[in-house]
Formats: structure tokens, C-alpha cells, sequence
């Protein structure tokens, strides 16, 4: 290509020792890792391949496009924005600003669903996934389990028309059906399901004022929970058993120190086979529960 530049694996060496310099300064811990994140997508590579000495990687303003990137991380703009992607279960998923960035955290969430359908993984089943955002969950969902058909239920069209481009990626249209409303009001009165799952937002008041900087930028939408935190808890509790199918269950992403309240609230509802599971800092991140036959 005329005009184009070589960057040898020195150079970028350089660049990298640069660029975590600069996102150490403006508080930003994982600088090496950042960058590394930043050169696999520009140059399209794996990470090993960016340090292998007799590697040049051509392509014209690499550098360019790197120090800009930078520039913007630098004040806090998450990653995953800058790249237009994160990488969720076995999915590299497209997010913008439109939608909240998926967690590892939620990667429970579908570790346990998938633990739970067993061997049936090839069985037709249903689910619901409230407040899709980008569409993670229900994406990993229909990807591991071919002959399931999920409904994507947001607030924001803005957030479904991101769920929507990743529906498209992973050529799911024929078993994804977004829906765009506030909770089971959006549904039709008929539609019953043998999953429920969702991520809601669950931050309380107090914790909103506290956020880190680049939670300030995701759609606060998408992370109030009300005063306490559980204003969405008491509300799925409460509808979800007059949508879910007999024997149907229903699975929750759970804030740190909400488990007791919500197996609570979800016993006293009549449901059983309540499970909670923890991250890997031993927080209750996820509770599964059972709709009576």
C-alpha cells in the first residue's frame, strides 16, 4: 500500500511502554494489558504475534490510531467503547456507548444456566432475558443451545439496536425476537417462558454517587436500582411466576449484599431450588430459583 508504515515489534515495544506510562498517570492500573488490547485490534492479531521479533506489521497509521486511542482512555473513556468490542463467554460482541459494557461477573449468570439444563442442551426451550443491553446473556445462550428461541426485553432502543447488530453477527434472527418496553408490561399477554434470566441494574443511590469514572459514562439506565438497589428484584419477583412455565426457573445477577433479601423475597413468592453462587472474590453474584410444577 503506497504511503503505508512499517512498525517493527521494537517499536511497538516502545509505544506500549509509552502508552501504560500514560494510563498509569490518569489511574489506570491495567495499562499493559490496554495496550496489548489495543494493538491485537488494530492489527488484527493474537497477542503473542505483537511481540514476535521478526514480525513487521504493516498498516498504514497504526501508531497514529494507537496514541489517539490513548488519548481517549486516558480520560477515562472505557476500552471497550474505543474498541467497539468485548469479549463475553465465547462471543466477541460489539457495544458502544448506546448500552452497558458486559461484566465477567455476568459470565456467571450463564455458567450456571448452562450448568443447570445438564445434558439437555439440545433440547427446545424458551427464555427471557430482561434488560438485554447488548444482548451478552442471550447471544451465549442461543450460541451454546441451538434449538433454544430467546426474547430480548429492553427499555431502551437505543440498547436493542446494539443487541440487535450482535444478534446479526452470530446469524441468530430466527430464534432472537427483541422487544423494547418496561418489563413484562411490553409482553403479550400470553407468552410464557421456561427460562428467565436477567442482569438488572442494582446500584442504590449511595452507590451511584461513588462510581468510578468510567462507569460515569455507561447508561445510567442501565445501572439504577432504585434507593436500595432493588427496586428490579421486587419487581421480577413478582411478575416472573405468571410467565414462567411449570417447573420454570428463573435466574438473577444479584449486587454485593443483596442475596439475602432476594432468596428471601423469592421463597415468600413460592419459589424452591433457590441456589446462590459466587464470584471469584466470594461475593453471591447469582441466584437460580424454580417455579413450583
Amino acid at each position: 500500500m503506497s504511503g503505508s508504515k512499517k512498525l517493527k515489534s521494537n517499536e511497538i515495544f516502545e509505544l506500549i511502554a509509552q502508552g501504560r506510562e500514560g494510563l498509569s498517570r490518569a489511574g489506570i492500573e491495567e495499562g499493559q494489558e490496554e495496550c496489548e488490547r489495543i494493538w491485537m485490534k488494530l492489527l488484527g492479531c493474537a497477542r503473542s504475534a505483537i511481540y514476535l521479533e521478526k514480525h513487521e506489521l504493516a498498516l498504514s497509521g497504526a501508531r497514529e490510531r494507537f496514541l489517539a486511542i490513548l488519548e481517549r482512555r486516558a480520560q477515562r473513556i472505557p476500552l471497550a467503547y474505543l474498541l467497539k468490542e468485548v469479549d463475553f463467554w465465547q462471543e466477541t460482541l460489539f457495544v458502544d456507548e448506546r448500552c452497558l459494557i458486559p461484566r465477567p461477573e455476568t459470565e456467571i449468570l450463564v455458567e450456571q444456566v448452562l450448568k443447570a439444563l445438564g445434558t439437555d442442551y439440545g433440547k427446545s426451550f424458551s427464555f427471557l432475558d430482561i434488560g438485554t443491553g447488548s444482548g451478552a446473556i442471550a447471544a451465549a445462550v442461543l450460541n451454546a443451545c441451538p434449538s433454544s428461541r430467546g426474547t430480548l426485553l429492553d427499555i431502551s432502543g437505543e440498547a436493542l439496536d446494539v443487541a440487535r447488530e450482535n444478534v446479526k453477527r452470530y446469524d441468530l434472527e430466527d430464534r432472537a425476537k427483541l422487544v423494547c418496553g418496561d418489563l413484562f408490561n411490553a409482553l403479550d399477554a400470553s407468552d410464557r417462558f421456561d427460562w428467565i434470566v436477567s442482569n438488572p441494574p442494582y446500584l442504590s443511590e449511595t452507590d451511584l454517587k461513588e462510581l468510578q469514572e468510567e462507569l460515569k459514562v455507561e447508561p445510567r439506565q442501565a445501572l439504577d436500582g432504585g434507593k436500595d438497589g432493588l427496586d428490579f428484584y421486587r419487581r421480577i419477583i413478582r411478575e416472573a411466576s405468571g410467565r414462567l412455565n411449570p417447573g420454570g426457573r428463573l435466574a438473577l445477577e444479584l449486587g454485593q449484599g443483596q442475596a439475602e433479601r432476594v432468596s428471601k423475597w423469592l421463597h415468600e413468592a413460592g419459589y424452591d431450588n433457590i441456589h446462590r453462587f459466587k464470584d471469584h472474590l466470594q461475593v453471591e453474584r447469582v441466584i437460580l430459583a424454580q417455579r413450583h410444577s
